[in-house]
């Protein structure tokens, strides 16, 4: 299960990095009064998924690779400074946006329903890609034990009320059928007649989409960083360069793989692979917060591991039901009548019947189990909204990785055990009792 986790969490950061570059590619032909297209070259050999190749978002992802390895704390002033000017931008924005808002774009509020707003949430979580990068930054932090979840929560809190505002300014700016999908902010101000203001948003697009880049680059070579160390990849990716103090290794191969699928795959692609993976990932922390709180070796009574065990089977059985009825039933309800409460009671079970074998030392997730319970229940929802090519893509990467693991992983890492188990033999050999 770490493994997949593991495996999906580079697939995000890989895909995620690839639709930023893409992005990239779209604001420059705005900023050059161009269409998006005039850049990428068409291979009319292709599905038209994969047809328009992108060598700019190569040249900008081989760029943030220098940057990269090159030295962390330069990493670090560089996005210090660059946010200040993104901050200005979207404040314009915002401020902007408003000043030429017309309140008739809202006269059709949601125009597909309940339903078309879920199918969104679910290809808008890719969105939320990046925050989980704070955590890959311990080693490299004074105090992580405070500072992690500060910067965790503070940057989730920020970026998610600054994404609500531009989603309200741009939709108030335009109505929704004319939003464009690759420089939606530039066209906006073209479209209500400040057509300077594009060349300002699309520079500040640029610079907050290369932050993005940056931030991915540091945190996605550590997550491989930190997986080679237990030789389930190979060692060398764990190599730090002595002179600059990062994964240089790491760094290149991951941006590799990112500039790989950012010159094939299409924008619609990407975002969907990119949810899919993320809503996959979310659900597997919450799972893993559940048992790290109600499951401590040697501690938890083997009555307390069995109705732990039953009441998260539960949980997740019902979270399971209520996706897959959302998904085939267009307008049943009497499904959820059933999951619902099945869901409810399997969380008043383990938050009455289970008590919690450990407590957070410095910081921790509050209302558990309720809030984890209820992450299960949304993130596999969401995931019901998702198109079927994006599970079937999803499904076989799970299995690339799972051929991987059961053939080369599980025996390094086998292996590294073994080797360690043997040396603390010797070693106590050889100093006595």
């Amino acid at each position: 299960m770490a493994f997949i986790a593991a495996g999906n969490i580079l697939l995000e950061y890989v895909i995620g990095g690839a639709a930023v570059a893409r992005s990239w590619t779209s604001y420059f032909a705005t900023l050059l009064n161009h269409q998006p297209n005039d850049f990428r070259i068409v291979a009319h050999s292709f599905s038209p998924n994969y047809r328009y190749l992108d060598p700019i978002a190569i040249v900008v992802l081989a760029i943030i690779c220098v940057m990269a390895v090159m030295s962390t704390k330069g990493s670090s002033r560089f996005n210090y400074i660059a946010s200040i000017f993104h901050i200005a931008v979207i404040i314009f924005i915002i401020i902007g946006g408003l000043i030429k808002a017309d309140t008739k774009n809202y006269s059709d509020f949601a125009p597909f329903g309940v339903r078309g707003i879920f199918q969104a949430s679910a290809v808008l979580f890719f969105a939320y890609v990046g925050f989980d990068a704070v955590s890959t930054m311990a080693e490299e932090t004074k105090n992580p034990g405070r500072d992690i979840p500060i910067g965790l929560v503070g940057s989730m809190v920020i970026t998610t009320l600054a994404y609500c505002l531009l989603a309200v300014t741009l939709c108030l700016m335009q109505p929704y059928t004319e939003i464009d999908k690759d420089a939606p902010f530039s066209v906006a101000f073209e479209a209500v007649g400040w057509g300077w203001a594009k060349y300002i948003v699309a520079a500040g697009a640029l610079k907050g989409m290369t932050t993005v880049l940056l931030v991915s680059a540091v945190g996605q070579a550590r997550y491989l960083t930190h997986i080679a160390r237990t030789h389930m990849l190979p060692p060398w990716l764990a190599i730090v360069n002595e002179k600059t103090g990062t994964p240089v290794n790491a760094t290149v191969v991951m941006l590799a793989a990112t500039a790989v699928f950012a010159f094939f795959s299409s924008l619609d692609i990407l975002s969907n692979l990119l949810s899919i993976s993320t809503l996959f990932i979310f659900m597997l922390v919450a799972i893993g917060l559940l048992v790290r709180r109600y499951y401590v070796s040697g501690v938890t009574t083997t009555a307390n591991r069995i109705k732990f065990i039953v009441f998260l089977a539960l949980i997740l059985g019902s979270s399971i039901a209520t996706s897959l009825y959302w998904a085939i039933s267009a307008n049943g309800w009497i499904g959820y009548t059933v999951t619902g409460p099945m869901w409810l009671l399997s969380t008043i079970g383990l938050w009455l019947f289970v008590p919690q074998a450990r407590e957070p030392k410095l910081w921790g997730v509050p209302l558990v189990p309720w809030l984890p319970s209820l992450s299960i229940a949304i993130n596999i929802f969401l995931l019901g909204s998702i198109d079927r090519a994006s599970f079937e893509r999803f499904g076989l990467w799970t299995l690339i990785i799972l051929v991987y693991y059961f053939l080369f992983g599980l025996h390094a890492s086998y292996d590294t055990a073994k080797e360690a188990s043997s040396a603390k033999q010797m070693k106590n050999v050889e100093e006595g009792p």
